[in-house]
């Protein structure tokens, strides 16, 4: 069989206050149109449909018209609930999609209720395992955050998380293609910086060892940058990325889906192939008696752009001079004398976490006193009015 992986769409996002619908449906038009000139079995999406849990009327039309457009074409779809989605949401019109051979695992189900499931495509059996994002805080109470070491606490989340795998995939046997979707951090994961940073730190990943042998490939989201897990083969893992360049973070980076062939008995064989649609992002470092000059080309730049200005003084109202011959223009960061060395590792405010901004208040403005108990119980906070 033959299968399309995608991942971490999160239509309804918003750039600096524009709305990137338009560019997530015309990457999904691509996608779609990959799927029928490669005449896949199915496409799996893991997770982040949406980049929020209220997504808006133009974010659903655009994905309910990619589900109606491989459908029409013959090709089923599973998909699972990433963190930025709302499980119950997504189950809500489960029953809907359904309609046009999608099946939607919002909210984790055990094997028993619907998590594992058989689908017959072609001449292959699959054995499917649905494993949405389940947040730290359903895994952890806040006892535990409290009580348990931070080593005992990642042993503690590492450890139910291989218990659901092992659930899941209880059934598998190598007599099937046996596939495994899940939304989540494995260890030794590239970020892209534009991930929500407190679902991918390193408290909260999981090693490649919970990936059971008879898992044929391992379909994953949340993580941005495709790429694979290390301690498995490529072709037993893969990350396929986010459909656009989200962030500023991401400036640079390619986008891709994953096709892969498999078959029960024989390794996976698998391609990336490689994204066009939507605007590419640019960082530029520019000193200020050069912006006249280069104004013309950065204005043709055919995406958005991220302007850091070297100055000797801070000029109000910069950006908004600028964006006059600059259109494409949405930041504008103004670089004192002195700041320099942040160009070596440029900070994305909008992928900081609020515990972690929290963390840093504590210490620079309180010498660190209280964290060690404090920052447990903010990032539990965090959860509870996240999830």
């Amino acid at each position: 069989m033959k299968l399309l992986h995608t991942a971490d769409w999160h239509a309804g996002r918003s750039l600096h206050g524009v709305d990137r619908t338009p560019e997530v449906r015309e990457a999904l038009g691509e996608v779609a149109e990959l799927a029928k000139q490669e005449a896949v079995d199915l496409v799996v999406v893991a997770g982040d449909v949406y980049d929020n849990r209220n997504p808006s009327a133009a974010a659903e039309d655009a994905v309910y018209e990619f589900f109606l457009d491989i459908s029409r074409a013959g090709i089923p779809s599973v998909v699972i609930a990433g963190n930025h989605d709302s499980p119950q949401r997504l189950d809500a019109v489960g029953d809907l999609l359904g309609l046009a051979g999608v099946h939607v695992v919002g909210a984790f189900r055990p094997a028993g209720g619907g998590g594992a499931f058989e689908l017959t495509l072609g001449a292959e059996r699959v054995r499917v395992a649905a494993l949405p994002f389940l947040s730290e805080r359903r895994m952890l109470a806040a006892g535990d955050v409290i009580e348990k070491a931070p080593g005992e606490q990642v042993d503690h989340y590492r450890g139910v998380m291989r218990k659901l795998v092992d659930n899941l995939t209880g059934a598998m046997t190598p007599a099937h293609v046996n596939l495994l979707l899940m939304h989540t951090t494995f260890e030794g994961a590239t970020l892209a910086n534009s991930e929500y940073v407190f679902h991918s730190t390193n408290s909260y990943t999981v090693p490649a060892s919970v990936v059971p042998d008879v898992v044929s490939y391992a379909a994953l989201g949340h993580i941005h940058k495709p790429q694979g897990v290390q301690g498995l083969a490529e072709n037993k893992a893969r990350y396929p990325g986010s459909l656009l360049q989200l962030d500023f973070g991401e400036a640079g980076d390619g986008k891709s889906v994953v096709v892969a062939e498999l078959a029960a008995g024989r390794p996976t064989e698998y391609r990336l192939h490689e994204l066009s649609a939507g605007k590419k992002l640019a960082r530029v470092v520019v000193a200020e008696d050069e912006l006249d000059r280069r104004a013309l080309d950065l204005a043709s730049f055919p995406g958005w752009l991220k302007l850091v200005v070297r100055l000797q003084r801070p000029r109000p109202g910069l950006k908004e001079r600028l964006q006059q011959t600059i259109p494409n223009l949405l930041v504008v960061e103004q670089r004192l004398p002195g700041e320099d060395a942040a160009d070596e590792a440029p900070l994305d405010l909008s992928a900081l976490s609020l515990a972690d901004s929290y963390r840093d208040y504590l210490r620079s403005e309180r010498g660190g006193a209280g964290e060690a108990e404090l920052v447990p119980l903010f990032r539990t906070l965090e959860e509870e009015v996240g999830a």
